[in-house]
């Protein structure tokens, strides 16, 4: 396990204890979706941690398959509750019926569950990049202007931002890599590490945040 992995499974973990914070302040806020994420995120990373340590399997690609389902809806649905446009909303909302059955077609007639489902993962995150940067544009956009530096909702846009921009062209190509450039796919695994990093520092903060604003009120 490299030091990077390590760090990264810490921050996780800190972004999942705020969650829960968050989470019992009962606070009615979309943010909470994210924290519900943050949690699945956990579990999922910390038994593919044990069963790499500790299980004689070696692999753990169905455990993501599955998880970038849940993921990429909670997003979806999570943004959609913030977006204004009804243009926007109503992709949004096309694209939770739609995701779905594109992951079933993906995952059981174009790969396996066991194999890395580069379609998915691009797909999703391409749409998740997209989601995000609406969200921002409407709040750059804002007749009002808006303190950001507290603004929760903001800093997770930003973090889902940079990680898949980092994120997406790598994991597309990873089959690619790992088949004919391993030695390129260890290298490019530790930017991947660190752009997970900062997407959950911003998250602990946004989490931060909520609860802040949730103390004053």
């Amino acid at each position: 396990m490299n030091l990077v992995y390590y760090i990264y499974l810490g921050v996780l973990t800190m972004a999942a204890l705020t969650a829960i914070v968050s989470l019992k302040r009962r606070h009615s806020s979309p943010v909470q979706v994210v924290a519900l994420v943050v949690l699945y995120t956990g579990l999922v990373e910390w038994s593919v941690f044990y069963k790499t340590e500790f299980s004689s399997e070696t692999t753990s690609v169905h455990i993501y398959n599955f998880f970038h389902l849940v993921q990429y809806l909670a997003f979806a649905y999570y943004f959609r509750q913030l977006v204004k446009s009804r243009v926007f909303r109503k992709i949004m909302q096309i694209f939770l019926y739609l995701y779905p059955v594109c992951w079933y077609f993906l995952m059981f007639f174009v790969f396996q569950m066991d194999e890395w489902n580069s379609y998915v993962f691009i797909s999703g995150g391409v749409c998740t990049i997209l989601w995000a940067v609406i969200y921002c544009y409407q709040l750059l956009a804002a007749d009002e202007p808006m303190m950001l530096r507290f603004n929760g909702t903001f800093w997770i846009a930003i973090g889902l931002i940079f990680f898949y921009v980092c994120s997406v062209p790598y994991m597309g190509m990873y089959r690619f890599l790992t088949e004919y450039h391993a030695n390129l796919a260890t290298l490019l695994w530790i930017p991947l590490q660190i752009s997970n990093i900062v997407m959950y520092s911003l998250f602990t903060y946004a989490f931060i945040c909520q609860l802040t604003i949730t103390k004053r009120s």
